[in-house]
This record gives C-alpha cells, sequence and structure tokens, in this order.
C-alpha cells in the first residue's frame, strides 16, 4: 500500500531510506520491538541461517543499545524531569479513575 512523505511524494513500504520525523523513527521503532518479541518467542538465533547472521545481529542490537543510551543521556535533566512529571501525572490520572 503506497503512502506519502512529509513533501507529499508517494512512497511504498520498505521503500524509505531515514526516518525524517520523530513520528517516523517511532513507526520504525515500535516495528523493531514487535520484531524482537516475536524473535524472542521464536528463539531466531536458533533460526539464524550462519553464523555470519548471528554476529551481524548481534554486532547491530549492542550498537543499538549504545545509541540509544548515549541519546537518552544527552536528553540531559530537562528530559528526565518531563518523562518524569508525564508519567507521575498517568499514574494521578490512573489512580482517581479507579476512584
Amino acid at each position: 500500500m503506497a503512502g506519502r512523505d512529509g513533501d507529499g511524494n508517494i512512497t511504498l513500504p520498505g521503500s524509505k531510506k531515514r526516518d525524517r520525523t520523530i513520528d517516523d523513527a517511532l513507526t520504525t521503532m515500535e516495528r523493531l520491538a514487535m520484531w524482537l518479541q516475536d524473535a524472542r518467542a521464536q528463539n531466531a538465533w536458533a533460526l539464524a541461517e550462519n553464523p555470519y547472521q548471528i554476529a551481524m545481529l548481534h554486532g547491530m542490537l549492542t550498537h543499538l543499545r549504545s545509541e540509544i543510551d548515549e541519546f537518552l543521556e544527552s536528553g540531559g535533566a530537562d528530559v528526565q524531569q518531563t518523562v518524569h512529571n508525564l508519567r507521575a501525572l498517568a499514574t494521578t490520572d490512573v489512580k482517581h479513575q479507579e476512584e
């Protein structure tokens, strides 16, 4: 199914080479999270076609973990406080709804 990019150009699934917005990245990360769940459930390590595929997957996941940690740290105290505030607000809302 074709879609449109931020400039209105037609794109096909899998044709996008880079995420340009936070929403694009969130969609990609959601797909990765779903793949990781499925891979864990199916033991993707045992399904790998060859040792190189195992090494490449392990290397990429290790690289991503490092990049994610660095990016989270780069947000600084302001980002941490915003996340804390939103989580506290969500918890408060849930408690009020339960009452």
